[in-house]
């Protein structure tokens, strides 16, 4: 088979940086692709420039950003994938831990303590997940909405840390819990349902 000389793939591999591929991984990926696919054209007789042109025509026909772009959105996909495994787990775990701790306690049942600081510490790590994912969307949101997420998020981390406090009889627990529950119930709740009624008017009109 034919061998590119070290000119030739410089002036491929000025190509792929010039069409703005700036991945260092893709960029050698494309690099041994374009490389191997011209090498074998040349070997069927066919010289360097057409080679080339076919190469790029057949393999990126749209140009290679596009390429870039897929594997962004791929890589993004996967980790947006694994940021709502890890809520929807952990949220499905807070709620059903604390539920069965809530009704052990009821019935006086060993082991509800420990269910309950579970499923608290269980909540704690959903809502930041929440929040992480939230952050990259902030700029998006208005200034009310902003504070519906901060006040839900740290009214949630609030009663968690203050019930898991609680749990183990260290100071603070009381204050934690009233202030968790004062954002939720003085600040949330009311700018929630506030947007539930502005939605439903709007809906309506």
């Amino acid at each position: 088979m034919v061998q590119l000389s070290d000119e030739q793939v410089d002036i491929i591999y000025q190509r792929i940086t010039s069409d703005g591929v700036t991945t260092t991984a893709l960029q050698g990926g494309l690099l041994d692709h374009y490389c191997c696919y011209i090498e074998e054209e040349m070997s069927n007789g066919t010289d360097f420039e057409a080679a080339y042109r076919k190469a790029f025509m057949a393999i990126t026909p749209n140009g290679m950003h596009e390429i870039e772009e897929e594997l962004f959105f791929l890589m993004n996909f996967k980790k947006q994938t694994n940021m709502k495994r890890v809520i929807y787990g952990t949220g499905f775990a807070a709620a059903f831990l604390i539920s069965m701790g809530l009704l052990f306690k009821t019935l006086h049942w060993p082991g509800a303590s420990v269910m309950m600081f579970s499923g608290f510490g269980a909540l704690i790590i959903a809502i930041a997940a929440l929040w992480a994912h939230s952050l990259k969307h902030m700029n998006k949101y208005s200034g009310i909405y902003k504070t519906q997420i901060f006040s839900g998020f740290a009214a949630g981390l609030l009663v968690s840390s203050g019930s898991m406090f609680k749990t183990l009889y260290f100071p603070t627990a009381n204050i934690q819990i009233m202030l968790g529950m004062l954002l939720l119930n003085l600040v949330f709740l009311p700018l929630f349902f506030y947007q539930l009624y502005k939605q439903s008017i709007s809906s309506v009109s």
